[in-house]
């Protein structure tokens, strides 16, 4: 291959989106440059008052069928593709009287205006471009000699260092982006249509997932490994993390966006099983280590900073009501790495700004049923889930002890399966109602090899360090207890009361310690681990 600089002569021009465009065409007029064009693209080029040439000369065709039929045609095709070094091509060009097209600027129909929306489907179907990319691929394959423009964004870069000709490493960077920009478009159209007609589509199933690329980050979970951040397109919402507006801070980092995502999704979970109260998380190293619902957001934030202080330092803090000026006084008096809210009052942001370096993002909360899939990658694959979506278990728990479980317990269910559900396993969440009214996360353990450690030396004495008694605690584990010496643990340390997802060969043994203690319990059935 050739790695050489060529001239423009002629451009094809056919774009949707005529942003920029005067500039553009202007800029190939001044060098001279022959610009042959179609439909709307060829009057906005011709109401600038410069000379354009119809597709149609070069095609012997003219447009039809509403415009469906423009450019695809052997001359326009061959233009693109002959190679310009090949004697045997030259020849054969010359021949066919095919002269050469050495620029293509193309945008495609805008698919994505109509995907993920209610547009009929002969809207999204008009939609679906056929021209645009096979002149886009041409000339991307023929980047030896073709330039490619199949973005407005690349308009300014291309006219900076344009001064009538293109080098080698220009063109194929541009061919490059546009076969990424084609693939894309591809895939988006699959995506689509799967869903809205796929065997599946009354499932509502996504066989597709797409990404695109959104940021660099400084580094990766430690400086000296890189990390970048990807646009994932795995769940059906409309709301994403991702697409959070950042008001102010410093760049989130690899490990903030981890801790970010976090704490969204467990303060959005508690808050979908809260009605309208006031839910405040606060994450360290993906797990919560604050939790607390409320009738009041200062004390939800109060609460679930106080449930473990010193973990709460340099942590990242998710709301579910907008964040007032008193939340935001305490917070700056911290230090914190982020804060995650569906709004900040102006008070707030004001006493925010005086923290530079404190990121503050602006989203919704998430939605309840996302139909997500998780991605993870292992050596030489990945890993694909769908998320844990389960809202509490309510309406499937079962008593399986002599002794009954408290109504006043039975309220902190909800809350507390969904705190434990966001623990990494082994987790043991101990959940209470405080005299206030207010549920919180008194004591955790989590990322453990057994039960009994996250149990004994975690939760326990974390709980026991705020002055609190177990005798009003609910135990929720995220899995069975394998042996009857967790129950053992749980009676030694005064918790009277457990739920759990049972399923273990010694249910029977665990069940009679529970009955031998005097201890209630409930199991779910459904298990919760978060690795």
């Amino acid at each position: 291959m050739r790695q050489e600089s060529r001239e423009i002569k002629r451009a094809l021009i056919s774009v949707t989106d005529k942003s920029n465009l005067q500039l553009l065409v202007e800029k190939l007029h001044s060098k001279k440059v022959e610009i042959v064009s179609t439909g709307g693209t060829k009057k906005f080029i011709e109401d600038l008052g410069i000379p354009v040439t119809s597709i149609e000369k070069l095609t012997g065709s003219p447009e039809a069928f509403g415009g469906r039929m423009k450019s695809i045609s052997f001359p326009v095709s061959s233009s693109l593709l002959f190679r310009r070094y090949h004697e045997t091509d030259i020849m054969e060009a010359k021949e066919l009287n095919i002269a050469p097209i050495d620029l293509v600027v193309c945008n495609l129909y805008p698919f994505e205006k109509y995907a993920g929306t209610n547009a009929d489907e002969d809207t999204l179907i008009e939609n679906i471009d056929i021209g645009g990319p096979l002149m886009l691929r041409a000339s991307a394959k023929n980047y030896e000699s073709v330039a490619v423009l199949s973005d407005v964004s690349d308009y300014d870069s291309f006219l900076t260092h344009f001064e009538g000709g293109t080098t080698f490493q220009q063109r194929r960077a541009l061919a490059v982006k546009t076969f990424n920009r084609i693939a894309k478009y591809d895939l988006m159209i699959a995506e689509e249509m799967t869903k809205r007609f796929g065997e599946d589509a009354d499932k509502n199933e996504k066989s597709w997932l797409s990404i695109t690329p959104k940021e660099s980050l400084r580094y990766g979970e430690n400086p000296h490994q890189s990390a970048n951040l990807f646009k994932l397109k795995n769940t059906t919402s409309e709301i994403s993390l991702v697409d959070a507006e950042v008001l102010q801070g410093k760049e989130l980092s690899y490990n903030n966006w981890v801790d970010a995502d976090a704490a969204w999704r467990v303060m959005s979970d508690i808050a979908h099983v809260s009605g309208d109260k006031c839910v405040t998380a606060v994450i360290k190293h993906a797990n919560p280590c604050g939790l607390s619902v409320s009738t009041d957001l200062f004390s939800s934030l109060e609460e679930a900073w106080n449930g473990d202080s010193v973990s709460s330092f340099g942590g990242i803090i998710s709301f579910s009501k907008m964040v007032d000026e008193k939340c935001a006084k305490f917070l700056t008096e911290k230090f914190i790495e982020a804060v995650i809210a569906p709004d900040y009052s102006a008070e707030a942001l004001k006493l925010f700004s005086k923290k530079k370096n404190v990121r503050l993002l602006k989203i919704g909360n998430r939605s309840k049923t996302e139909q997500e899939f998780i991605v993870k990658s292992i050596s030489g694959g990945l890993l694909m889930q769908n998320e844990d979506e389960s809202f509490g278990a309510s309406e499937e728990l079962k008593l399986v002890t002599k002794k009954d479980m408290p109504f006043e317990t039975l309220e902190l269910v909800d809350f507390g399966i969904l705190a434990c559900k966001h623990l990494k396993s082994n987790g043991i969440a101990l959940v209470c109602k405080m005299p206030n009214g207010n549920f919180t996360m008194a004591g955790t353990g989590m990322g453990q090899p057994n039960r009994l450690d996250s149990l004994k030396m975690l939760a326990k004495v974390r709980a026991e360090n705020k002055g609190l008694s177990m005798d009003n605690m609910l135990l929720v584990s995220d899995a069975f207890f394998p042996f009857a010496d967790s129950i053992d643990v749980c009676m030694e340390v005064g918790i009277k009361s457990i739920v759990q997802p049972g399923g273990s060969i010694r249910d029977d043994e665990v069940i009679a310690a529970c009955d031998k203690y005097g201890i209630a319990m409930m199991m779910t059935g459904r298990r919760h681990f978060r690795h």
